[in-house]
């Protein structure tokens, strides 16, 4: 198991895709940095002589320090991503070493090509890619110390959310989805975090918004239409509403 903390924005050193030949293989050693690596391949790994099998559909962490010999086969792609990370607290995530995402492990490999595409000229937009595909694994495992875990249903449902916070979102079809009735979501929801399934989506898109406009030069209507709002007086109004100030006076604060 290892530990993240994800508080902070991950400051990336390489985030890459990579295909090796045949029958290759090798080792390699991060003295600082995690790395993440989204596997679409057959392979052996071992983590400081501990094995693991490689699977297609995966997603794998290595710790900073952690001796990583691998080796493999056949022709073999995948993306990955070496980065550092705040130290682990209270709050911080346990994940298991190597994650089978699948279903979603398509969609989050597609997301980590955007981080790639955006990497060299948008260094913080690519993080906050990243930032946010670290989020979403994360939300796979209980919160380290956490009293009383998500229920299923709610876990489910966020998961939901999160990938498609860029979509039209309805608590009807997500109660649908989760196969509980519309009331019954909505008492989970405001029990797990003090707010009703829209409110959750709307402080989600809020906080995602603020990511966006602190840490790229995306334009606002660009962000608004990322976290899947297409008016800008409402992009505004919620805007204020959550965090207290404007899309651009939020943009400005971070640039003191």
């Amino acid at each position: 198991m290892v530990r993240l903390a994800l508080d902070e924005r991950p400051r990336a050193r390489q985030i890459a895709i990579r295909t090796h030949a045949p029958g290759t293989s090798g080792t390699y050693h991060l003295p600082d940095l995690w790395c993440l690596h989204l596997y679409r391949y057959h392979g052996e790994l071992a983590l400081d002589g501990e094995p693991l099998a490689i699977r297609p559909g995966c997603a794998g962490f290595t710790a900073p320090g952690v001796v990583a010999s691998y080796a493999w086969q056949a022709r073999s792609t995948h993306a990955y991503a070496h980065f550092a990370l705040a130290e682990p607290a209270a709050g911080s995530f346990l994940l298991p070493l190597m994650l089978d995402l699948g279903e979603d492990f398509e969609p989050l490999f597609r997301r980590l090509e955007e981080a790639v595409t955006h990497r060299a000229t948008q260094p913080r937009r690519a993080e906050v890619r990243l930032w946010d595909i670290l989020w979403e694994l994360a939300e796979r495992a209980p919160v380290v110390g956490e009293s009383s875990p998500l229920h299923p249903a709610v876990r489910e449902a966020v998961r939901r959310i999160e990938r498609r916070l860029a979509e039209p979102l309805t608590v009807a079809a997500l109660a649908a989805e989760v196969e509980l009735s519309h009331n019954h979501l909505l008492r989970l929801f405001r029990a797990a975090f003090g707010l009703s399934v829209v409110g959750y989506i709307r402080r989600r898109r809020a906080e995602q918004a603020r990511h966006l406009l602190l840490h790229s030069t995306l334009p606002i209507k660009a962000i608004a239409a990322e976290v899947g709002v297409r008016d800008l007086h409402y992009f505004n109004r919620l805007l204020r509403q959550e965090l207290g100030a404007s899309p651009r006076a939020v943009r400005a604060a971070g640039r003191r």
